[in-house]
């Protein structure tokens, strides 16, 4: 069994004391380059901010969010300083919810894009769901700008 398991509290303390003297900054920065290398600022800046606003998206930027929410969720790639994890977490939520929304919303059309509502709905359907996804869409950009922030400033990256 873990020293650090056996006393209570004391995990916590070790990993605070461990962040604050820059000893998980190796680990947190290996990570978020990996993450980085699936998409970086500018993809996910021009697929929140371009793509699928302007019903411009493509199948293969379906599947880039995707594996970029996977690999956000997956416990080899947990960042170790609590802050960038938080917003990692947070950042995977709202991308998930998004690319829920988007599903529900944008349907196949002709040379793999994805369109928003191309068949004829009520007006109030339609604005209800368009004002979700520009919504959903600041939420997500929010929060990946927050993400960016707090790497940037914990890891200096």
């Amino acid at each position: 069994m873990d020293f650090l398991q056996t006393v209570p509290g004391l995990k916590a303390i070790w990993n605070f004391v461990q962040s604050r003297l820059g000893l998980n900054r190796e680990h947190d920065v290996a990570i978020f380059k990996k993450l980085d290398a699936i998409a970086d600022e500018p993809r996910i800046d021009k697929i929140l901010n371009f793509n699928i606003y302007t019903s411009y998206f493509h199948i293969e930027e379906d599947e880039v969010l995707q594996d970029f929410i996977n690999a956000l969720q997956r416990i080899e790639n947990e960042y170790l300083q609590s802050v960038v994890r938080l917003r990692a977490e947070e950042l995977a939520w709202e991308l998930g919810k998004l690319l829920d929304h988007v599903r529900a919303t944008f349907w196949k059309v002709p040379a793999g894009h994805l369109k928003f509502r191309p068949d004829p709905i009520a007006h109030e359907v339609y604005e209800a769901e368009w004002k979700e996804l520009k919504e959903r869409l600041e939420k997500s950009w929010n929060a990946y700008k927050a993400y960016r922030s707090t790497v940037k400033i914990r890891l200096r990256v």
